[in-house]
């Protein structure tokens, strides 16, 4: 448990974020990683797309 104290109080720069996504990641079976990985191959595009969009009728 003492892990997730450490995981809290890590810097929030682009750095400490990398850091904590790759911690969290490392702790996802890979069974459910591969999961993961093909739901974002599959929506990855759309869910880019629309931010996108959204970024462009936002600065109109």
């Amino acid at each position: 448990m003492a892990r997730v104290g450490r995981l809290l109080t890590r810097r929030a720069g682009p750095l400490g974020l990398a850091l904590t996504a790759w911690d969290i990641w490392r702790r996802i079976p890979p069974k459910h990683r591969r999961t993961i990985l093909k739901q974002a191959r599959k929506h990855g595009p759309t869910i880019a797309k629309r931010a996108v969009e959204y970024r462009r009728d936002r600065r109109r």
